[in-house]
Parts: structure tokens; C-alpha cells; sequence
């Protein structure tokens, strides 16, 4: 069972991982997915046991940790976790996180690579961002794959799918890529721009995203 993690840049990475979740058949975690996490704190050991017979999949090690929360909030009161704070927390952006934010740094870190790691428990996943190549990295089933673009072939995409002009999304490419350098270093202590971290990099203006999803697929099977 594999755990596969995708990094890309804004407006690099396209459809490849959706793409590529419904080749394997493989469970796709994203942002959202780690939002959901964060409410599932929310919830009663009762309604956690139902979630997990109504899901399939999530019991396990994430069953575990995300009921360890629950018993340690409903134990130490005010000092408890609160998953509306750690719902808020997954939702901010790279460069939100990486300026520092209220909520507690390593709470934020912990809980994040705790989540992440019991889906990995799991396994026959996909993780996009979010540091997963830093996480995984002593991980003898997970494969790295770093996407990368043109910064001008970038900013063409970017400003066609947010319906904004170029000049814009120029601004907002550039910030992104200083803020998720800065976000890796502050969390992680890596470059994640080396190639060193990754099984495959490669480039989504020299193949479609369906060539991309054949090549990782294929490297997957050798």
C-alpha cells in the first residue's frame, strides 16, 4: 500500500492529482480533507465510531488519535483542544502560516503530521502539499513527485483560473512561491525546491496533465 505525496507550485500542478486519485483508486487528501479531520474533534466517541463504520477506512490510528483528543479535552476542560480553532487553523494559506499565526505553532504541526500520518496508516493515498514530502521521508512506501512549470506558463493558467489579469497573478504567484520557501524552512527545515527530496520531478509544460499521470503510474509500477 503506497503513500504518494505531490508538491507543485501555483498554477503548476494542475489536475494531476485528481487525475491521478482516480487512476490508483487511491484516497486523495487535500486541504479539505485535513479540514474535515479538524472537525471530527468536534465530534462525541459515539458519533466517531459512526463515522468511522460509515466511512470504512478511517478507524485505526487516526480512530486513536483523534479520540485521544476528545478524552484529553473532555478531561482537562478549558486546556482542551478545540477543533474549531484547529478547523480555523487548517485553513489558512502558506503564507499565512508562514508569517506565524494565533493558534499554537507546534499544535498546528503536530496535529497536521498526526492526521496525515494515520491516513498513511492507512494507506493508498495521496497527499498534496502541506509538507508531505518532509513527513514521509523515511517512509519506504511513500514516493515524492515534485511538479514544476514555467513562472510565465504559471501565470497564464493562474490568471485564466482565477479570472484575474496577468499582472495580477504574476503578484500572487511570486508571494506564493517566497511564502511556501519560507513555510517549508519554518516547519520543515528544508528546501523544498531541491530535487533531492523527490523520486521524479517534472515539468507540466512539456506533457498534459493525463502524460504526467501516465509517467508517475508507470514509475510506480517498475
Amino acid at each position: 500500500m503506497s503513500i504518494i505525496t505531490l508538491t507543485g507550485h501555483l498554477g503548476s500542478i494542475g489536475r494531476i492529482p485528481n487525475l491521478l486519485a482516480k487512476r490508483l483508486n487511491y484516497k486523495l487528501l487535500d486541504r479539505e480533507l485535513l479540514i474535515e479531520s479538524a472537525q471530527m474533534l468536534g465530534m462525541n466517541q459515539s458519533e466517531l465510531e459512526k463515522f468511522d463504520e460509515r466511512t470504512n477506512g478511517l478507524g485505526g490510528p487516526l480512530s486513536k488519535f483523534l479520540k485521544y483528543f476528545i478524552e484529553k479535552s473532555a478531561m482537562s476542560g478549558i486546556a482542551g483542544i478545540d477543533p474549531s480553532g484547529l478547523e480555523a487553523t487548517f485553513t489558512y494559506s502558506y503564507a499565512e502560516t508562514a508569517q506565524g499565526f494565533k493558534s499554537d505553532d507546534l499544535l498546528y504541526i503536530d496535529t497536521m503530521k498526526q492526521i496525515m500520518e494515520g491516513y498513511a496508516e492507512q494507506g493508498n493515498v495521496i497527499f498534496v502539499g502541506r509538507g508531505g514530502q518532509a513527513i514521509f521521508k523515511n517512509n519506504k512506501n511513500a514516493f515524492n513527485f515534485r511538479i514544476v512549470c514555467d513562472p510565465e506558463e504559471r501565470i497564464k493558467r493562474f490568471a485564466l483560473k482565477a479570472n484575474i489579469d496577468e499582472n495580477e497573478a504574476r503578484k500572487r504567484i511570486v508571494d506564493s512561491d517566497e511564502q511556501r520557501e519560507i513555510w517549508h524552512k519554518k516547519y520543515f527545515s528544508i528546501d523544498y525546491r531541491s530535487p533531492y527530496h523527490y523520486n521524479l520531478v517534472m515539468n507540466s509544460l512539456l506533457s498534459d496533465d493525463e502524460k504526467t499521470v501516465d509517467i508517475i503510474s508507470t514509475y510506480l509500477d517498475l
